[in-house]
């Protein structure tokens, strides 16, 4: 499991943003799914494979309860490349949740939803049926396959009018990729500071944003309410300070070497003469 894929489900994870994605996604942005009746759902399922048992991992799943009650099991998979066997992963997800089901007293549905983060369209199947498309054999038995489908939503690509439908933090990742350079950033308040970042260096590769986050104070860091306008605003007043204290820094270097060139003093006689404080002295002495 990649670093990118651990990054996106840091984000997705937080309910706000998981209820956000399926009712943007699956119920047209009605407000369907609530984030107080979401519960962490497992992500290890097991199957058998060549004489063992195996394990197989989703990315993110959670349960919507009502009344103490599993009404259904949402479950979130990230994908950066189109992968043809894809279907054949989701088909595995699927048949472990319902045989489980079986087993138990309750019985919910299962809806996967695919997040493809690729800046190109998915070119993989999207069902059994278009997997097997290309098979020559006789091909009766095709009425009594049961087909699975893939629900695939690219991300990088969303139209304005779905991308208006997300409320939580993922709207701003929706936004960026679909916008690029012309990306303005909006005012809408930040929940998740350090995950959205995160998300965003992962899925653009620009180093800013990890940038942004080492400059911000930790109390930022977890705490919302700042817009990504204020964060930019607020890195770049940052670097500007970083960088008038460090043109302070360089002129005075360059006054102590004059004094000990002209007037043939020692750094510690040019300091004093240039009234460095005593305690600051030892970082200058390490820069000469």
């Amino acid at each position: 499991m990649g670093q990118k894929d651990l990054t996106e489900k840091n984000l997705e994870f937080y309910s706000d943003v998981f209820a956000d994605i399926v009712n943007a996604l699956l119920y047209k942005g009605e407000r369907v799914v609530q984030e107080k009746d979401l519960q962490a759902a497992p992500t290890e399922t097991l199957y058998t494979g060549k004489k063992r048992l195996r394990n197989q991992f989703h990315d993110v799943s959670k349960y919507e309860m009502k009344c103490g009650e599993i009404r259904v099991q949402y479950t979130l998979e990230n994908e950066t490349s189109a992968k043809r066997k894809t279907v054949l992963r989701k088909a595995g997800y699927e048949g472990a949740v319902y045989r489980e089901q079986y087993d138990g007293k309750e019985i919910f549905p299962f809806v996967s939803l695919v997040l493809f983060w690729g800046k190109r369209h998915w070119s993989a199947p999207k069902s059994l049926a278009q997997l097997w498309k290309k098979d020559t054999r006789d091909e009766r038995w095709r009425e009594y396959v049961d087909d699975i489908s893939l629900h695939v939503y690219e991300m990088a690509n969303l139209p304005e009018v779905i991308r208006q439908r997300f409320k939580s933090d993922m709207r701003i990742v929706v936004d960026y990729l679909a916008e690029g350079k012309n990306y303005v950033p909006s005012k809408q308040r930040i929940e998740h500071v350090e995950a959205l970042l995160l998300m965003l260096k992962e899925l653009t590769q620009d180093e800013r944003y990890e940038e942004i986050i080492s400059s911000l104070q930790e109390e930022e860091r977890e705490t919302g309410g700042m817009s990504m306008c204020e964060l930019l605003d607020k890195y770049e007043n940052r670097g500007l300070e970083r960088g008038i204290s460090q043109g302070k820094i360089e002129t005075l270097l360059q006054n102590i070497q004059a004094l000990m060139r002209n007037m043939k003093v020692t750094a510690e006689e040019a300091m004093k003469i240039l009234d460095v404080p005593v305690e600051e002295r030892a970082e200058y002495l390490a820069k000469l």
